[in-house]
């Protein structure tokens, strides 16, 4: 094919290159791409952190029962690690605040059943309220029966939603 003399172009008549609206769908295809990229990434990250709360629920539920274990005089001498109800959670920070210091600070000092079973269950909702979301103002609740069978309820926040995990677990 030879060049065209009048215009000295090598293409065929009609096919002069691409026109402003190819570009123009082409531009539109690639953003709706990139905007289903974007509400992915938003869902992944949202259900990301939703598993973190639900794991870090699981491994504080298993690390008080771990403690419960240990302490086993705590458990069996009156229900030291029962905390059935919100009312029971106030009194025992109220009492692990004012001992910490002193008799039940079990890292430094040697403790009694009982006061390990107050050091365990402060520092317990201590780091759950410092993690989970909503779990200060729907505190977990703890009851134990008499086979021993614990019954855990850990409550937190997702999305303004209260999300509550209940286990039950033989010692």
């Amino acid at each position: 094919m030879s060049p065209d003399t009048r215009t000295g172009s090598a293409l065929p008549d009609g096919q002069q290159g691409f026109s402003l609206i190819e570009v123009l769908v082409a531009l539109l295809v690639l953003s709706i791409g990139l905007l289903g990229l974007a509400a992915l990434q938003t869902t992944s990250l949202k259900y990301n952190t939703e598993s973190y709360f639900r794991t870090q629920a699981t491994y504080f539920v298993y690390d008080i029962v771990d403690r419960m274990r240990t302490n086993s005089d705590g458990v069996a001498s009156g229900g030291a690690y029962d905390v059935s109800d919100a009312g029971a959670v106030s009194t025992l920070l109220s009492d692990y605040g004012t001992c910490r210091t002193s008799s039940c600070d079990c890292d430094s000092n040697s403790c009694n059943s009982a006061n390990l079973a107050t050091y365990d269950l402060g520092k317990w909702y201590d780091r759950m309220n410092a993690i989970l979301p909503g779990a200060k103002d729907n505190p977990a609740t703890i009851a134990i029966d008499a086979s021993k069978k614990v019954t855990i309820i850990v409550n937190w926040q997702e999305r303004d939603l209260l999300k509550t995990q209940t286990w039950e677990i033989q010692l």
